[in-house]
């Protein structure tokens, strides 16, 4: 049988022209900007420590913080 695997967390794939900036501003409005991108770096720390200083897309940003697996 052939399923699928549920998403943990929300993400997104870049556009050419993003950085932390405008998917703070259009991922979390409702945020002051400074934290969003503080919380979204911390959300990704695969790409902050990187090479490269800025996101790509074919990039993952998830745009919202880890699920904890509930204890069984």
């Amino acid at each position: 049988m052939i399923g699928s695997i549920p998403p943990k967390r929300r993400f997104i794939q870049p556009s050419q022209t993003d950085d932390w900036n405008s998917i703070a501003e259009r991922e979390l409005p409702d945020v002051p900007r400074e934290e969003a991108i503080e919380s979204l770096k911390s959300w990704n720390l695969h790409l902050v420590f990187r090479r490269i200083s800025t996101v790509t897309p074919s990039d993952v940003v998830f745009i919202e913080p880890p699920v904890a697996d509930p204890v069984a």
